[in-house]
């Protein structure tokens, strides 16, 4: 991890705990990826914009950030379905294939 981010995590711990009194763990923020969901989502509810933005950065430096949106479960099986069925409703296995 860089200097920046360790300086970052720490400015987000005393201004979040000055904001709300959020308590923030950095060893654990930063290896716990359920836990930092958990703080960062808590952060970015309040409504200090350099908090939330700072929250964002680390959201990001974290990886945590989504590059495209989470289907739900049932969205790619629907697909799958779709793609499957023209093939399906063809008469493939007769004599005259």
């Amino acid at each position: 991890m860089d200097r920046e981010t360790l300086n970052e995590m720490v400015k987000l711990k005393f201004a979040a705990r000055k904001a709300d009194g959020i308590e923030i763990d950095l060893v654990k923020l930063a290896a716990d990826a359920d836990y930092a969901n958990e703080i960062l989502s808590a952060v970015e509810n309040l409504p200090d914009e350099s908090l939330v933005l700072l929250a964002m950065t680390l959201r990001d430096k974290f990886g945590l950030l989504a590059t495209k949106p989470l289907a739900s479960p049932s969205e790619p099986a629907r697909a799958k379905k779709e793609i499957e069925s023209p093939a399906a409703q063809r008469y493939t296995y007769g004599t005259r294939s």
